[in-house]
Protein backbone atom coordinates (compact mmCIF):
# COMPACT_ATOMS: atom_id res chain seq x y z
CA UNK A 1 0.00 0.00 0.00
CA UNK A 2 3.06 2.57 0.69
CA UNK A 3 4.26 1.88 -2.78
CA UNK A 4 0.91 2.51 -3.98
CA UNK A 5 0.46 5.50 -2.56
CA UNK A 6 3.99 6.86 -3.49
CA UNK A 7 3.26 6.15 -7.28
CA UNK A 8 0.40 8.49 -6.73
CA UNK A 9 2.15 11.38 -5.95
CA UNK A 10 2.89 12.96 -8.77
CA UNK A 11 6.35 14.58 -9.83
CA UNK A 12 7.86 17.74 -8.21
CA UNK A 13 8.82 19.49 -11.85
CA UNK A 14 4.70 18.98 -13.09
CA UNK A 15 2.94 22.68 -12.37
CA UNK A 16 -0.26 22.27 -10.23
CA UNK A 17 -1.14 26.02 -10.95
CA UNK A 18 -3.86 26.44 -13.65
CA UNK A 19 -5.24 29.55 -14.42
CA UNK A 20 -9.36 30.52 -14.40
CA UNK A 21 -9.20 34.34 -14.79
CA UNK A 22 -7.25 36.75 -17.11
CA UNK A 23 -5.94 40.21 -15.33
CA UNK A 24 -7.96 43.29 -16.99
CA UNK A 25 -4.99 44.30 -17.95
CA UNK A 26 -3.56 42.03 -20.10
CA UNK A 27 -6.86 42.22 -21.87
CA UNK A 28 -6.69 45.60 -22.28
CA UNK A 29 -3.11 45.16 -23.64
CA UNK A 30 -4.13 42.62 -26.05
CA UNK A 31 -7.20 44.93 -27.61
CA UNK A 32 -4.37 47.24 -27.94
CA UNK A 33 -1.92 45.35 -29.33
CA UNK A 34 -4.88 44.13 -32.03
CA UNK A 35 -5.76 47.33 -33.00
CA UNK A 36 -2.26 48.75 -33.49
CA UNK A 37 -1.64 45.66 -35.79
CA UNK A 38 -5.18 46.97 -37.64
CA UNK A 39 -4.34 50.06 -38.08
CA UNK A 40 -0.51 49.58 -39.46
CA UNK A 41 -2.19 47.16 -41.96
CA UNK A 42 -4.71 49.74 -42.92
CA UNK A 43 -1.44 52.72 -43.35
CA UNK A 44 0.28 49.99 -45.78
CA UNK A 45 -2.98 49.59 -47.98
CA UNK A 46 -3.62 53.39 -48.34
CA UNK A 47 0.26 54.07 -48.95
CA UNK A 48 0.35 51.10 -50.97
CA UNK A 49 -2.23 52.42 -53.31
CA UNK A 50 -1.04 56.35 -53.77
CA UNK A 51 2.52 56.65 -55.74
CA UNK A 52 4.68 59.41 -54.34
CA UNK A 53 7.49 60.05 -57.59
CA UNK A 54 9.52 62.00 -55.00
CA UNK A 55 10.41 58.53 -53.21
CA UNK A 56 12.02 57.25 -56.25
CA UNK A 57 13.31 60.30 -57.50
CA UNK A 58 16.90 60.87 -59.09
CA UNK A 59 19.40 62.12 -57.36
CA UNK A 60 21.00 64.51 -59.42
CA UNK A 61 23.48 65.98 -56.52
CA UNK A 62 25.17 62.33 -56.40
CA UNK A 63 26.56 62.44 -59.38
CA UNK A 64 28.28 65.76 -59.48
CA UNK A 65 31.46 64.18 -59.21
CA UNK A 66 31.55 62.17 -62.41
CA UNK A 67 30.08 63.94 -64.45
CA UNK A 68 30.37 67.64 -65.72
CA UNK A 69 27.33 70.18 -66.06
CA UNK A 70 26.03 70.71 -69.69
CA UNK A 71 25.32 73.87 -70.85
CA UNK A 72 22.06 74.91 -71.31
CA UNK A 73 18.97 73.10 -69.72
CA UNK A 74 16.46 70.97 -71.94
CA UNK A 75 13.19 72.85 -71.82
CA UNK A 76 10.79 70.91 -74.24
CA UNK A 77 8.39 68.51 -73.00
CA UNK A 78 9.96 65.61 -74.09
CA UNK A 79 13.03 66.27 -72.43
CA UNK A 80 11.39 67.07 -69.03
CA UNK A 81 9.36 63.65 -69.15
CA UNK A 82 12.43 61.78 -69.83
CA UNK A 83 13.86 63.40 -66.52
CA UNK A 84 11.06 62.79 -65.07
CA UNK A 85 12.06 59.24 -65.44
CA UNK A 86 15.71 59.95 -64.48
CA UNK A 87 16.52 59.24 -68.47
CA UNK A 88 17.07 61.84 -71.07
CA UNK A 89 16.65 60.21 -74.50
CA UNK A 90 16.24 61.82 -77.92
CA UNK A 91 14.80 59.79 -81.04
CA UNK A 92 16.71 59.21 -83.23
CA UNK A 93 14.66 58.28 -86.81
CA UNK A 94 10.50 58.28 -87.44
CA UNK A 95 10.60 54.96 -85.93
CA UNK A 96 12.55 55.71 -82.38
CA UNK A 97 10.36 59.36 -82.50
CA UNK A 98 7.22 57.38 -82.79
CA UNK A 99 8.70 54.41 -80.36
CA UNK A 100 7.44 53.92 -76.68
CA UNK A 101 8.27 55.69 -73.81
CA UNK A 102 11.98 53.93 -72.89
CA UNK A 103 13.07 53.03 -76.80
CA UNK A 104 16.78 52.17 -76.60
CA UNK A 105 17.41 53.19 -73.33
CA UNK A 106 20.11 51.16 -71.01
CA UNK A 107 22.09 51.83 -68.30
CA UNK A 108 25.69 53.93 -69.36
CA UNK A 109 27.97 54.11 -66.69
CA UNK A 110 29.32 58.15 -65.65
CA UNK A 111 32.47 58.45 -66.91
CA UNK A 112 35.27 59.72 -63.82
CA UNK A 113 37.17 61.73 -66.61
CA UNK A 114 34.42 63.72 -68.14
CA UNK A 115 36.11 66.99 -70.84
CA UNK A 116 34.20 70.06 -70.32
CA UNK A 117 31.08 70.15 -73.38
CA UNK A 118 31.77 71.80 -76.31
CA UNK A 119 30.41 75.35 -75.94
CA UNK A 120 29.33 77.05 -79.69
CA UNK A 121 27.16 79.29 -81.29
CA UNK A 122 23.51 79.35 -80.25
CA UNK A 123 21.19 78.01 -82.55
CA UNK A 124 19.59 81.31 -84.44
CA UNK A 125 16.43 80.05 -87.14
CA UNK A 126 15.24 82.59 -89.76
CA UNK A 127 12.20 80.49 -89.94
CA UNK A 128 9.48 82.66 -89.29
CA UNK A 129 6.45 81.42 -86.41
CA UNK A 130 8.67 79.72 -83.88
CA UNK A 131 10.81 80.91 -80.72
CA UNK A 132 13.24 78.85 -78.88
CA UNK A 133 12.05 76.91 -75.60
CA UNK A 134 15.62 77.23 -74.02
CA UNK A 135 19.50 77.81 -74.03
CA UNK A 136 20.95 75.79 -77.11
CA UNK A 137 22.67 72.84 -75.13
CA UNK A 138 26.06 71.12 -75.67
CA UNK A 139 27.15 67.33 -75.35
CA UNK A 140 30.74 65.91 -76.49
CA UNK A 141 31.87 62.55 -76.81
CA UNK A 142 31.95 61.99 -72.57
CA UNK A 143 28.96 62.97 -71.83
CA UNK A 144 26.73 62.19 -75.40
CA UNK A 145 25.21 59.52 -73.27
CA UNK A 146 23.11 61.78 -70.82
CA UNK A 147 20.91 63.02 -73.81
CA UNK A 148 20.44 59.80 -75.91
CA UNK A 149 21.83 56.78 -73.09
CA UNK A 150 21.81 53.78 -74.93
CA UNK A 151 22.17 55.22 -78.51
CA UNK A 152 25.40 56.82 -77.60
CA UNK A 153 27.94 53.66 -78.26
CA UNK A 154 26.85 53.58 -81.86
CA UNK A 155 27.56 57.37 -82.25
CA UNK A 156 31.32 57.01 -80.32
CA UNK A 157 31.77 53.86 -83.21
CA UNK A 158 31.57 56.44 -85.89
CA UNK A 159 34.00 59.22 -84.06
CA UNK A 160 31.24 61.26 -82.84
CA UNK A 161 32.53 64.70 -81.85
CA UNK A 162 29.46 67.29 -80.54
CA UNK A 163 26.21 67.69 -80.26
CA UNK A 164 24.44 70.82 -80.36
CA UNK A 165 20.52 70.71 -79.78
CA UNK A 166 18.02 73.74 -79.36
CA UNK A 167 14.21 73.27 -79.54
CA UNK A 168 11.59 75.61 -80.61
CA UNK A 169 8.16 76.00 -79.70
CA UNK A 170 5.16 77.22 -82.72
CA UNK A 171 3.92 80.34 -82.10
CA UNK A 172 -0.27 80.18 -81.91
CA UNK A 173 0.03 76.54 -81.26
CA UNK A 174 -0.02 75.69 -78.14
CA UNK A 175 1.62 72.23 -77.26
CA UNK A 176 3.44 72.14 -80.50
CA UNK A 177 7.40 72.52 -80.63
CA UNK A 178 10.22 71.27 -83.05
CA UNK A 179 13.52 69.43 -81.47
CA UNK A 180 16.58 70.16 -83.59
CA UNK A 181 19.87 68.00 -83.15
CA UNK A 182 22.88 68.21 -85.20
CA UNK A 183 25.53 65.85 -84.28
CA UNK A 184 29.12 66.61 -85.44
CA UNK A 185 31.77 63.59 -86.90
CA UNK A 186 35.23 63.90 -87.63
CA UNK A 187 34.28 63.23 -91.40
CA UNK A 188 31.79 63.37 -93.52
CA UNK A 189 31.98 59.22 -94.14
CA UNK A 190 31.58 58.66 -90.74
CA UNK A 191 28.17 61.22 -90.30
CA UNK A 192 27.06 59.23 -93.51
CA UNK A 193 27.75 55.76 -91.69
CA UNK A 194 25.79 57.00 -88.42
CA UNK A 195 22.47 58.21 -90.44
CA UNK A 196 22.32 54.82 -92.60
CA UNK A 197 22.74 52.96 -89.75
CA UNK A 198 19.57 54.56 -88.33
CA UNK A 199 18.12 55.13 -91.66
CA UNK A 200 14.04 54.47 -91.84
CA UNK A 201 13.50 52.02 -94.91
CA UNK A 202 10.03 53.37 -95.03
CA UNK A 203 11.59 57.33 -95.73
CA UNK A 204 10.94 59.23 -98.43
CA UNK A 205 13.72 60.98 -100.06
CA UNK A 206 14.43 64.99 -99.97
CA UNK A 207 14.98 67.10 -102.71
CA UNK A 208 16.96 69.05 -100.94
CA UNK A 209 19.45 66.79 -98.88
CA UNK A 210 20.81 63.94 -101.22
CA UNK A 211 21.24 62.20 -98.42
CA UNK A 212 18.21 62.17 -96.57
CA UNK A 213 14.64 61.27 -95.83
CA UNK A 214 11.39 62.58 -94.50
CA UNK A 215 9.81 60.28 -91.81
CA UNK A 216 6.43 59.95 -90.11
CA UNK A 217 7.41 62.70 -87.27
CA UNK A 218 10.36 64.76 -88.97
CA UNK A 219 13.57 65.24 -90.92
CA UNK A 220 16.68 63.41 -91.17
CA UNK A 221 19.92 64.21 -93.03
CA UNK A 222 23.72 63.87 -93.57
CA UNK A 223 25.48 67.43 -94.82
CA UNK A 224 29.10 67.64 -94.69
CA UNK A 225 30.81 65.96 -91.63
CA UNK A 226 27.12 66.62 -89.61
CA UNK A 227 24.06 64.29 -89.02
CA UNK A 228 20.54 66.27 -88.45
CA UNK A 229 17.73 65.38 -87.31
CA UNK A 230 14.46 67.54 -87.10
CA UNK A 231 11.83 65.90 -85.02
CA UNK A 232 8.08 67.15 -84.58
CA UNK A 233 6.29 66.94 -81.37
CA UNK A 234 2.93 66.03 -83.15
CA UNK A 235 1.99 65.05 -87.21
CA UNK A 236 0.14 68.18 -87.29
CA UNK A 237 0.10 70.08 -90.71
CA UNK A 238 1.36 72.79 -88.95
CA UNK A 239 3.83 71.69 -87.15
CA UNK A 240 5.52 69.26 -89.60
CA UNK A 241 5.44 72.45 -91.92
CA UNK A 242 7.67 73.96 -89.69
CA UNK A 243 9.83 70.97 -89.36
CA UNK A 244 10.56 71.14 -93.00
CA UNK A 245 11.15 74.59 -92.98
CA UNK A 246 13.70 73.99 -90.20
CA UNK A 247 15.83 71.03 -92.16
CA UNK A 248 15.67 73.51 -95.39
CA UNK A 249 17.33 75.79 -93.43
CA UNK A 250 19.56 74.04 -92.10
CA UNK A 251 20.96 71.79 -95.25
CA UNK A 252 21.38 75.42 -96.64
CA UNK A 253 23.42 76.68 -93.72
CA UNK A 254 26.21 74.00 -93.24
CA UNK A 255 28.50 73.43 -95.57
CA UNK A 256 28.56 70.39 -98.38
CA UNK A 257 31.45 67.94 -98.07
CA UNK A 258 31.71 64.61 -99.03
CA UNK A 259 35.14 63.56 -98.73
CA UNK A 260 35.72 60.21 -97.90
CA UNK A 261 32.67 58.92 -100.12
CA UNK A 262 34.55 57.71 -102.72
CA UNK A 263 33.69 54.47 -102.52
CA UNK A 264 29.95 55.44 -102.30
CA UNK A 265 30.10 56.42 -105.76
CA UNK A 266 31.63 53.43 -106.96
CA UNK A 267 28.41 51.92 -105.83
CA UNK A 268 26.13 51.73 -109.38
CA UNK A 269 22.98 53.57 -109.89
CA UNK A 270 21.35 51.14 -111.76
CA UNK A 271 18.68 49.22 -109.84
CA UNK A 272 20.21 50.53 -106.43
CA UNK A 273 17.97 50.20 -103.53
CA UNK A 274 19.06 53.54 -102.38
CA UNK A 275 17.60 53.11 -98.60
CA UNK A 276 20.00 50.03 -98.54
CA UNK A 277 22.86 51.35 -99.17
CA UNK A 278 25.56 51.25 -95.79
CA UNK A 279 28.50 51.83 -94.26
CA UNK A 280 30.78 49.94 -92.12
CA UNK A 281 34.43 51.14 -91.09
CA UNK A 282 35.78 48.02 -89.85
CA UNK A 283 35.36 44.23 -89.80
CA UNK A 284 32.87 44.34 -92.60
CA UNK A 285 31.10 41.10 -93.18
CA UNK A 286 33.20 39.58 -90.26
CA UNK A 287 36.19 40.12 -92.42
CA UNK A 288 39.20 42.57 -90.52
CA UNK A 289 40.35 42.72 -94.31
CA UNK A 290 37.35 44.80 -95.04
CA UNK A 291 37.26 48.33 -93.66
CA UNK A 292 35.25 51.42 -95.21
CA UNK A 293 33.29 49.43 -97.29
CA UNK A 294 30.40 50.77 -99.30
CA UNK A 295 27.36 48.26 -99.62
CA UNK A 296 23.92 48.44 -100.72
CA UNK A 297 20.83 45.91 -102.42
CA UNK A 298 20.22 45.89 -105.72
CA UNK A 299 17.45 44.76 -108.40
CA UNK A 300 18.38 42.43 -111.05
CA UNK A 301 16.96 39.97 -113.02
CA UNK A 302 14.75 39.67 -110.93
CA UNK A 303 16.42 38.78 -107.86
CA UNK A 304 17.76 41.09 -104.90
CA UNK A 305 21.93 40.69 -104.92
CA UNK A 306 24.10 42.54 -102.11
CA UNK A 307 26.59 44.60 -103.64
CA UNK A 308 29.61 46.38 -101.73
CA UNK A 309 33.05 48.02 -102.89
CA UNK A 310 35.93 49.09 -100.79
CA UNK A 311 38.37 51.64 -101.90
CA UNK A 312 42.29 51.17 -100.77
CA UNK A 313 45.49 51.36 -101.57
CA UNK A 314 46.14 49.07 -104.86
CA UNK A 315 48.49 46.81 -103.22
CA UNK A 316 45.84 46.48 -99.83
CA UNK A 317 42.56 46.01 -102.04
CA UNK A 318 44.65 43.24 -103.74
CA UNK A 319 45.55 41.86 -100.27
CA UNK A 320 42.31 41.89 -99.24
CA UNK A 321 40.62 39.81 -102.30
CA UNK A 322 43.69 37.22 -101.52
CA UNK A 323 42.67 36.79 -97.77
CA UNK A 324 38.80 36.67 -98.86
CA UNK A 325 39.46 34.05 -101.30
CA UNK A 326 41.75 32.23 -99.38
CA UNK A 327 39.26 32.50 -96.27
CA UNK A 328 36.27 31.01 -98.80
CA UNK A 329 37.83 28.09 -99.05
CA UNK A 330 38.83 27.55 -95.55
CA UNK A 331 35.64 25.88 -94.45
CA UNK A 332 34.59 23.82 -96.79
CA UNK A 333 33.72 25.95 -99.92
CA UNK A 334 34.76 26.13 -103.30
CA UNK A 335 36.91 28.84 -104.82
CA UNK A 336 37.01 29.09 -108.66
CA UNK A 337 39.02 31.33 -110.79
CA UNK A 338 36.86 33.51 -113.42
CA UNK A 339 38.42 34.98 -116.98
CA UNK A 340 39.78 38.25 -116.15
CA UNK A 341 37.05 41.23 -117.24
CA UNK A 342 38.24 44.45 -117.84
CA UNK A 343 41.40 44.48 -116.24
CA UNK A 344 39.82 43.07 -113.33
CA UNK A 345 40.74 39.43 -111.63
CA UNK A 346 37.88 37.68 -110.35
CA UNK A 347 36.72 34.47 -107.93
CA UNK A 348 33.53 32.57 -107.29
CA UNK A 349 33.06 31.28 -104.23
CA UNK A 350 30.69 28.87 -102.94
CA UNK A 351 29.26 27.62 -99.67
CA UNK A 352 26.16 26.04 -98.80
CA UNK A 353 23.97 27.38 -101.42
CA UNK A 354 25.16 30.91 -100.74
CA UNK A 355 27.56 32.49 -103.40
CA UNK A 356 29.97 35.07 -103.77
CA UNK A 357 31.45 36.51 -107.05
CA UNK A 358 34.26 39.11 -105.99
CA UNK A 359 36.79 40.91 -108.19
CA UNK A 360 39.88 43.62 -107.71
CA UNK A 361 41.18 46.19 -110.05
CA UNK A 362 42.50 49.60 -109.41
CA UNK A 363 42.25 49.50 -106.12
CA UNK A 364 38.49 48.77 -105.80
CA UNK A 365 37.62 45.37 -104.51
CA UNK A 366 33.91 44.59 -104.72
CA UNK A 367 31.11 42.06 -106.17
CA UNK A 368 28.16 40.63 -105.06
CA UNK A 369 28.05 38.46 -102.05
CA UNK A 370 25.11 36.33 -100.34
CA UNK A 371 23.37 35.34 -103.30
CA UNK A 372 21.50 32.31 -103.96
CA UNK A 373 21.85 32.73 -108.06
CA UNK A 374 25.31 32.10 -109.16
CA UNK A 375 24.74 33.25 -113.17
CA UNK A 376 22.92 35.98 -112.16
CA UNK A 377 25.33 37.41 -109.32
CA UNK A 378 28.60 36.53 -112.16
CA UNK A 379 26.13 38.41 -114.82
CA UNK A 380 26.09 41.84 -112.81
CA UNK A 381 29.37 41.57 -111.64
CA UNK A 382 30.66 41.23 -115.40
CA UNK A 383 28.37 44.18 -116.56
CA UNK A 384 29.52 46.35 -113.99
CA UNK A 385 32.76 45.60 -114.74
CA UNK A 386 32.20 46.43 -118.84
CA UNK A 387 30.60 49.44 -117.67
CA UNK A 388 27.39 48.52 -118.52
CA UNK A 389 25.37 49.16 -115.41
CA UNK A 390 26.37 52.54 -114.36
Amino acid sequence: MAATAENKTPPRNRSQFIRTEIPRRERVASVICVLLLVGIGVAIFIKGRHFDPARYALRTEALQSTAEAVEGKTATIRGEAAQARGVVKTATTAEAATAPEGYGEETTAAKPTAKPAPKGEQFVMTVAGIKPMGDTEFYNADTLYEKIDGRAPAYLGFNFQSLRCRSFELLGAAGSFVDVYEFHFDTPVNAFGMFALERDPKGAALDFAPDGYSGAMGYFFRQGAVYVQIIASDVKEKTLAIAKAIAQDRAKALPVDNAGLEGRRRLPATGLDPKSVQFVSENALGQDFLKNVFQATYDFGGKKLPFLVMVAAPDEAVAAWKAWSEFSGKYGGTVTALPDVGGAKIFQAENSGSWRIIFVRDGTLGGVFDADDAAKAREFVQQYLEGKIP
